[in-house]
């Protein structure tokens, strides 16, 4: 997904797909993303990915925390091999900087997409100890930890002129993708998602749906109400859920509208990412194809 927002960032925005720095973007940013999944399954103590073993469970905490430290100097350096290739003949004197416009550029993007999922993962971590969870923090935490990432991807893909509000489109998609995930991660289906059923739920995780459902609220529907403070009550068990109760969570979820209210957000924030690109690429302009078909797939995955 990122790796292909790259390419139809650079398409839209009129950027050959065939320069070697649009190649070498979306590598980098699938590198990014696969160190963010490699530590974050270590930090979570999540099981399963994509339906496999987790890579912490096959080969050790310690063969992952190896494996990212190695892959986040390969993929800035990916960037820079394009300039002066992978083996550069010796040089005596300074390099052309224009040479090395393009690449030192992406490489700061690539940076601080890094340095914005650093900063989202501890957040998350920080919002597990809430017992009420503030919507407003676990949208921040979705933009750090997926919004950096799809903004980078776009931004590295985009023509210069493009290039920021093509981020800021990534952005908006970003969050949008990872709220359909938490909506996922409690109704999917796990020969879909890759992961058990009710895997976050058990895990006590702050996702978007939760956080909606145990905030405080003046709605007049005590069938909601009740099932917010029945939920809010199973939270504060210090103790693991039982099947039985994680399939109860689930209910109450369901009964404090949090789910729909998850979905309309999704589709709110796509929306605008949408709206965004029709500024940069109108809708009868075929060149922003792509990009619009990606957007759909992110909440078309809903249905």
């Amino acid at each position: 997904m990122r790796a292909a927002l790259v390419f139809a960032a650079a398409r839209a925005t009129g950027r050959p797909g065939n320069d070697p720095l649009v190649s070498a973007g979306a590598t980098a940013v699938e590198m990014l993303h696969t160190l963010a999944l490699l530590h974050d399954d270590v930090m979570d103590g999540d099981d399963l990915r994509r339906g496999r073993p987790a890579a912490w469970r096959v080969f050790g905490p310690e063969a992952v925390e190896a494996a990212v430290r190695h892959l986040t100097p390969h993929a800035v350096g990916l960037l820079f091999d394009v300039a002066v290739g992978p083996d550069p003949a010796p040089t005596t004197g300074p390099r052309d900087p224009e040479v090395l416009r393009g690449p030192a550029r992406a490489a700061g993007v690539l940076g601080a997409a890094l340095v914005r999922l650093a900063q989202g993962q501890a957040l998350d971590l920080a919002l597990e100890r809430e017992p009420h969870p503030d919507v407003a923090t676990t949208l921040r935490v979705h933009a750090d930890k997926t919004g950096s990432l799809f903004s980078c991807a776009c931004e590295l893909g985009a023509a210069p002129a493009a290039a920021a509000e093509l981020a800021a489109l990534g952005e908006q998609l970003g969050i949008a993708f990872q709220i359909v995930d938490d909506v996922l991660g409690i109704w999917g289906d796990p020969g879909v998602t890759g992961k058990s059923a009710g895997s976050d739920l058990a895990a006590r995780k702050k996702s978007y749906p939760v956080a909606v459902a145990l905030a405080p609220t003046t709605a007049s529907d005590s069938a909601a109400e009740d099932a917010r403070r029945r939920l809010t009550r199973l939270y504060a068990r210090t103790w693991s859920w039982t099947a039985a109760e994680t399939d109860e969570a689930r209910r109450l979820l369901e009964r404090t509208g949090a789910r729909c209210v998850a979905e309309a957000a999704a589709r709110r924030h796509a929306g605008s990412a949408l709206e965004t690109l029709s500024r940069v690429c109108p809708p009868h302009e075929e060149a922003g194809q792509d990009l619009r078909a990606l957007a759909a797939f992110v909440t078309g995955r809903l249905y």
